[in-house]
């Protein structure tokens, strides 16, 4: 595969797993069970997806 597939395919990756995140703590807190670890990672993988998708 090339070099801007594999970059497209990437970030939409990266997009697609900060959503599923946000289903997981919305349905966390709709079961009132603790999200606040995942709202940290959350956070993390944002930060990092976005250093990722600077570097491209």
């Amino acid at each position: 595969m090339d070099r801007e597939k594999l970059i497209k395919k990437l970030i939409h990756v990266l997009d697609h797993t900060e959503e599923h995140f946000e289903s997981i703590i919305k349905i966390l807190k709709e079961l009132n069970l603790d999200y606040k670890e995942y709202e940290d990672l959350y956070e993390k993988l944002k930060e990092l997806n976005e250093k990722v998708k600077g570097s491209l």
